[in-house]
């Protein structure tokens, strides 16, 4: 009995060897593409909060140098923030850190834009340092 199935495996080796062959690749096939539709919601996502960062940017600078305070409402920029904010969930945790504390310095600066440069800069530079690490996530990407 012992002889007959190692005659068989050796009769069948090509099928067996191919059969290997196939699974091994489906397999790598399967977790590339998981990788890679993976790597396409973070692509996405990273340049959704890049354009989200820039109309908040807008916002900040037209509320702090308009002279019709009309043309601009801060209160959107809630809105930015808060999509920014959802968006860095599905991004590396250092974006979703930045994310977090836009949202904090929004919070303790957006009402005195009109009146106070200071709050321009501080909301500024945290959107700045925001975007330096979207880009650094994005180069991450494979």
């Amino acid at each position: 009995m012992n002889t007959n199935l190692s005659k068989q495996i050796k009769q069948n080796f090509l099928a067996l060897f191919s059969i290997i062959i196939a699974i091994s690749a489906l397999s790598y096939n399967s977790w590339r593409n998981e990788r890679s539709e993976a790597n396409r919601n973070i692509r996405a996502a990273g340049f959704e909060i890049m354009r989200e960062a820039a109309h908040l940017q807008y916002i900040v600078d037209s509320t702090t140098f308009s002279n019709n305070p009309q043309k601009t409402d801060p209160i959107n920029g809630w809105v930015k923030v808060g999509l920014i904010v959802s968006l860095s969930e599905l991004m590396m945790p250092e974006v979703e850190q930045k994310s977090l504390q836009l949202k904090t310095v929004w919070s303790n600066n957006w009402s005195s834009l009109q009146a106070d440069k200071q709050a321009n800069e501080k909301i500024s530079e945290a959107n700045a340092e925001l975007l330096t690490q979207v880009r650094k996530n994005l180069l991450m990407l494979n």
